[in-house]
């Protein structure tokens, strides 16, 4: 017993449509003519070009047409992996930060250089305003 898609035709199966876009994608990198690559794996002709228009077809379909399964990935591309290097944060080089000036309004200017350690400054921060400055 064959189910039918709601808008005609046989439900569609995603497993032989990952195997036939895998497949496509394969010949296409084989550099043989399509004849010679069905020849090779054992395909039948017409029913890899058949695939080749039915994908195409599937493809140029609205994104809001109803599928039985989610068009996250339409074309059927494999997702893309890109390079990561993960670094030991301890052992990079601290990138050099401008440093701080604080003008206070009673006159004195502060320069905290880059790397201080804020408890201090606020000790220091404290004293001059208690001061009056």
């Amino acid at each position: 017993m064959s189910r039918r898609h709601p808008h005609g035709g046989k439900r569609r199966d995603p497993s032989r449509e990952r195997f036939w876009r895998r497949t496509i994608r394969r010949q296409q990198k084989s550099g043989l003519g399509v004849r010679d690559f069905c020849r090779r794996e054992g395909l039948k002709n017409w029913t890899f070009r058949w695939w080749g228009q039915e994908l195409a077809r599937r493809d140029r379909q609205p994104a809001s047409a109803p599928t039985d399964q989610p068009q996250s990935n339409p074309t059927g591309a494999a997702p893309a992996f890109l390079p990561v290097r993960v670094v030991d944060l301890e052992s990079v080089a601290p990138r050099a930060s401008a440093a701080i000036e604080i003008v206070l309004p009673s006159g004195p200017t502060v320069r905290v250089p880059a790397g201080f350690d804020p408890r201090t400054l606020g000790a220091v921060l404290s004293v001059l305003e208690s001061r009056g400055c």
